[in-house]
C-alpha cells in the first residue's frame, strides 16, 4: 500500500476537506485512511487498486489546494 505524506495537515476539517477535494474529482475510494501526525502532518494510505495515473491526479490535485502540500 502506497502512503503519501502531507504538510500542512493539524486537524479532522483538514482531512475532510483533502477528501472532498478527491470526492469532486471521483478519486474518493483511492484513499483507504488518512492519519494526523505531529507537526502538522498528515499520512494518506491509497488503495492496493490505485494506478500511477492516479495517484499522480491525487498528488497534483493536494499540491494545488492552499496550504497543503505533498512531502
Amino acid at each position: 500500500m502506497t502512503t503519501l505524506t502531507v504538510q500542512g495537515m493539524h486537524c479532522d476539517a483538514c482531512k475532510k476537506l483533502i477528501m472532498m477535494e478527491l470526492e469532486d474529482a471521483g478519486l474518493g475510494d483511492s484513499v483507504v485512511d488518512i492519519t494526523l501526525k505531529p507537526e502538522n502532518i498528515g499520512e494518506l494510505q491509497l488503495a492496493e487498486t490505485v494506478t500511477s495515473n492516479d495517484e499522480e491526479k491525487i498528488i497534483s490535485i493536494i499540491n494545488t489546494m492552499e496550504t497543503y502540500s505533498i512531502v
